[in-house]
């Protein structure tokens, strides 16, 4: 084959040689790349429901409406305590009679009306405190900032049913040879929020628990309330003599209640 003929064949072939060598594009292999992981938000990321949130969620079952659905939130923020156990918040000046004879004179005492304790502060022994022994106690006095006077007797004989030993401290709201007495208490009230049918009360708090009593000279105790019926019923012996005297009084005051003992210890 002449040299010329040989070129000719070959210009004729090179379009086909040129395709046959050309990379396909679309048939090369990558490598497979994962979609990168979505974030999976947990109960303790969410975000709250906002009011609208709930709303929307209330609408969405009716309201209410349907039996069986209930929605319901708690806020499970405790409030901490409210109140005193205390008669008198803060030191008071006081006196305390010993059983013994014993008597301390303007001494810094509180009295703890929940458990029933009389506490007195030793400035000279590092503002140390102690609870005295009730037993060896006759009675105390405390005034308060305002210049109130209070005074307490301990009646070692008497036996209440709340009591685990003696029958603890009494005010004295009128003392003769029958006698107006009033029980200082505090009870002491827990939180109660958490529950579906709770009373939503979110602080612990301490409530007055106080009663009367009147003390006839054979010890008899007896529970009263401040009203005529349980007043008369009580001093029934002399009720013929008292009747037109508690009409002139307003019985549901802690003062003419004592005035109205003093009257019966009056009459023969």
């Amino acid at each position: 084959m002449d040299t010329k003929r040989y070129l000719l064949i070959m210009l004729l072939l090179l379009p086909a040689l040129l395709r046959a060598q050309t990379i396909d594009t679309n048939r090369v292999s990558r490598p497979l790349r994962p979609e990168p992981a979505q974030p999976v938000a947990t109960a303790s990321q969410r975000a709250p429901l906002t009011n609208q949130e709930k709303s929307q969620i209330i609408n969405a079952v009716g309201g209410g409406s349907h039996p069986g659905v209930m929605i319901h939130t708690i806020d499970n923020r405790y409030e901490g305590l409210r109140g005193t156990p205390y008669f008198l918040a803060g030191w008071s000046k006081g006196q305390i009679a010993q059983t013994n004879g014993q008597r301390y004179v303007d001494v810094p005492i509180k009295f703890d009306a929940f458990r029933q304790a009389l506490i007195l502060l030793r400035p000279k022994v590092g503002n140390d405190s102690i609870i005295i022994d009730r037993r060896t106690v006759s009675r105390f006095e405390l005034t308060s900032a305002e210049g109130q006077s209070y005074a307490f007797r301990h009646y070692p004989e008497v036996k209440l049913p709340d009591d685990t030993g003696d029958g603890g401290y009494f005010l004295i709201l009128y003392e003769g040879n029958t006698t107006l007495l009033k029980r200082i208490a505090k009870t002491l009230q827990k939180a109660d929020y958490k529950q579906p049918y709770s009373v939503d009360i979110r602080y612990d708090s301490f409530e007055n628990d106080h009663a009367y009593y009147i003390l006839k000279p054979n010890q008899l105790l007896t529970k009263v309330k401040l009203s005529k019926k349980s007043l008369l019923d009580t001093l029934s012996d002399k009720r013929s003599g008292l009747s037109a005297f508690a009409d002139t009084l307003n019985l549901k005051t802690e003062t003419d209640a004592a005035a109205l003992v003093r009257q019966y210890d009056s009459l023969q």
